[in-house]
């Protein structure tokens, strides 16, 4: 059979498409590439925001008739939440080392706006106790600079457990130091701002169910983590418990 001209140019198109097709299914989906040595590296178009709050209760009862009680009392709300951010995820297949870069940046930053109060409830020694010995009562008392702040940026790290647990989760930590934006109105310790809490009560990783495998295997294109998690702490004279919920989008991106 003799092919004509046009027989001879439709089957070199026809080679042409497989030859592409062939090359596109080696090279695997766009935007993830591993090496021969398991070293794998994504892009990811990243979104990450959520809610902490924290409540404090002091509860000192006086020790003596010269000792001063404490009820004071304090509550927290921090929201945070940032702009869509490129950053690139490097990993050794099989190790529990993922990196996350995003640019020059020491983490992602976000724009935290933060409610704060703070209630004194401070007792002293009734003048009949006989204690000015012991300083009498206190003076020039600052008054607490509460009410509601905005710190921007906000840099908060996304990382994964490490050591030996069990647990393969995404956590979100808090990047950079950050001080606290308040000099008077008290925080509740890692409690509070501009701390976001890791472990809850009984000392579990607070993470996204996301594994290493799952956010660095090509064929999955798009996740949404989600967490929360409650840490409650009980001193001699005080507790504190705060919640924590949040949320970071992953969209891998090609090249």
């Amino acid at each position: 059979m003799t092919m004509t001209r046009t027989d001879k140019i439709v089957a070199l198109a026809l080679a042409l498409c497989a030859a592409v097709a062939a090359t596109a299914a080696l090279a695997g989906p766009a935007g993830a590439t591993t090496y021969s040595n398991g070293y794998q590296l994504s892009k990811f178009k990243v979104e990450v925001e959520g809610v902490q709050t924290t409540i404090l209760k002091h509860t000192h009862e006086p020790a003596d008739p010269c000792d001063i009680s404490d009820f004071s009392s304090g509550r927290e709300r921090v929201v945070f939440k940032s702009k869509p951010i490129v950053i690139m995820a490097s990993h050794f297949k099989g190790q529990d080392n993922p990196d996350f870069f995003a640019g020059r940046r020491l983490g992602i930053p976000t724009k935290a706006t933060i409610e704060r109060s703070y209630t004194p409830a401070i007792g002293m020694p009734p003048a009949s106790a006989g204690c000015e010995d012991n300083g009498g009562g206190v003076e020039n008392i600052t008054q607490p600079d509460c009410g509601r702040k905005t710190v921007n940026p906000y840099l908060v790290k996304l990382e994964y457990t490490k050591g030996d647990t069990r647990e393969d989760k995404l956590l979100l930590t808090t990047g950079g130091t950050v001080p606290d934006p308040y000099k008077f109105c008290p925080n509740a310790g890692n409690g509070g701002f501009p701390y976001l809490v890791v472990l809850d009560s009984k000392g579990g990783f607070i993470g996204a169910d996301l594994s290493q495998d799952e956010l660095f295997d090509p064929k999955f294109q798009k996740w949404i983590s989600l967490a929360d998690g409650v840490d409650k702490e009980v001193g001699n004279d005080y507790w504190t418990q705060t919640k924590i919920q949040w949320s970071v989008s992953f969209t891998r991106l090609k090249g």
